[in-house]
């Protein structure tokens, strides 16, 4: 298999999921897509496996055709050294120039299978009406199931509109069932992001990740990647690279979520995004806020969630309407502190109004990320680390008469193998996760139990689920007390835990 480049940092599924795809050895014409929002790594990634395999790889630009298949028969005429220079004259259309380029390609005989990559694929879909059928008709050509020679050749087809490359292998679309492998590249876990970014102050990694997430491009666009070690410094470092208009990070979310062709009525996805990211969590709230039916919002919404702005999150036990989060911090930041406050920063006062907004972040961001970093490593890491061996993972609400409302559970297991929102689903385990500025007690460890006695009463097996308590801050010594006595199903991780 093709070795990873040392400069490409982690990625070590994506790229052994390459590297597989182009030594696969397999005849014929194979079709792979990589997709994921802007600025998380993919173009470099497919353009070193190019490199890395002798491959051909060709970036788009926002041109008319005619341009653009001049400038891919430069890239291919640049590529198969020798051969006579190509012009815009030598390919008249689309179709033409694939044939074309899977002829040269295919019919190179010092490569085992020849890599074409196109990338910003959705800028020559834009100009070329049908070009994902001019792909299919190349692939039916030139495929496992065409009649005659099949010469080796791998094609990737690379974008960052998500809901367009997504699209593409959907319902009846012209690339269902032709794609090999559908990869797509998401930011860094919060332990690699930590990395990265160079930090070694657990509380300083975990704020920096809350603030900006794991995209790896919005490094390169900070005026200072060097992150103080101080987490008190962070509101200083958050001043310089992002709340100052001038830097490119001030209205990176807002370029991010409207390049994509699909999304139009920037000022209706602003306040849906806007109403999200200030805690509304489903579709009927946010439309009595913007006095509209919900079910006028479902495009809406369905366009935010395909092209990775928002998600869904469906409760572990009960049929009710999902949670809908923002997903990138970055967007949630801005529509939060930058987009409310706009007027102060631009004259300068990002500090003042950072230090002002100290509830509103701790309570709308630092509180709902930490919760998203406890699932993460009940997903991640619980097995190897905790040796917790669980099912599906996510949150629900379980009623309680005695309190006369619900107990929301912030991370909640089902047994391996149970499935979600069934009768009497087992529950392998139940967890708070606690982001607040004194440590957890045995109080949080009561309300556990008692949330344990709710399910076992509606039905569901909880009585070997272990308990887990995930706090910001640390455990009061008694706390510690009763987790370290044997037999006590009971499992504390604090900040240190969840970052290995």
């Amino acid at each position: 298999m093709l070795p990873k480049p040392t400069d490409v940092f982690d990625r070590d599924v994506e790229w052994t999921d390459l590297a597989e795809f182009v030594d696969s050895g397999l005849p014929g014409l194979r079709i792979a897509l990589v997709y994921g929002r802007r600025r998380q790594g993919k173009s470099y990634l497919v353009q070193r496996l190019a490199e890395a395999c002798g491959g051909l790889y060709h970036v788009a630009s926002e041109q008319a055709e005619a341009l653009a298949l001049r400038r891919f028969a430069e890239s291919l005429s640049e590529w198969h050294s020798g051969r006579p220079a190509m012009g815009s004259e030598n390919f008249r259309d689309w179709e033409m120039a694939l044939k074309e380029a899977a002829d040269v390609m295919a019919g190179s005989a010092d490569r085992k299978s020849p890599l074409l990559v196109l990338d910003e694929f959705p800028y020559l879909m834009h100009e070329t009406q049908g070009l994902a059928s001019l792909v299919q008709i190349l692939y039916d050509q030139r495929g496992p199931g065409s009649i005659g020679p099949k010469l080796p050749l791998r094609l990737i087809l690379c974008g960052s509109a998500i809901s367009v490359m997504s699209d593409l292998v959907s319902g009846t679309k012209a690339l269902r069932g032709r794609a090999l492998l559908e990869l797509r590249v998401n930011p860094f876990g919060y332990r690699d992001a930590r990395t990265y970014w160079g930090i070694d102050n657990i509380q300083t990694a975990f704020r920096h990740n809350a603030l900006l997430g794991g995209t790896p491009g919005y490094r390169e666009l900070a005026p200072d990647a060097t992150v103080p070690e101080d987490p008190a410094a962070i509101g200083g470092w958050l001043a310089r690279n992002v709340l100052r208009p001038g830097v490119p990070l001030f209205d990176e979310a807002d370029r991010v979520v409207h390049e994509d062709p699909r999304i139009r009525e920037a000022g209706m996805y602003a306040s849906v995004l806007a109403l999200v990211a200030a805690g509304e969590t489903s579709p009927t709230k946010v439309g009595n806020l913007l006095r509209r039916p919900a079910s006028s919002l479902t495009h809406t919404f369905t366009m935010l969630e395909s092209s990775g702005f928002i998600q869904r999150q469906q409760d572990l036990l009960l049929e009710r309407r999902p949670v809908i989060t923002i997903t990138d911090p970055l967007v949630r930041l801005h529509h939060l502190i930058i987009d409310p406050y706009r007027a102060r920063l631009q004259v300068g006062q990002a500090r003042q109004v950072w230090t002002r907004q100290t509830h509103k972040v701790s309570t709308k961001i630092y509180g709902p990320h930490f919760e998203t970093i406890a699932r993460e490593w009940l997903l991640w890491h619980a097995y190897d680390e905790a040796g917790l061996d669980l099912g599906e993972i996510g949150q629900s609400t379980v009623p309680c008469r005695e309190h006369r409302t619900g107990h929301e559970i912030d991370a909640l297991a089902l047994a391996p193998g149970a499935r979600p929102r069934t009768a009497e689903a087992p529950i392998a385990f139940i967890g708070e996760a606690k982001c607040r500025d004194r440590p957890t007690g045995v109080d949080e460890l009561r309300r556990l139990e008692h949330i344990r006695e709710l399910l076992t009463a509606a039905g569901h097996d909880a009585s070997a689920a272990s308990l887990g308590l995930f706090s910001l801050t640390g455990f009061t010594d008694e706390l510690r007390t009763l987790a370290g006595r044997s037999g006590t199903p009971l499992q504390l991780i604090d900040l240190a835990a969840l970052y290995g």
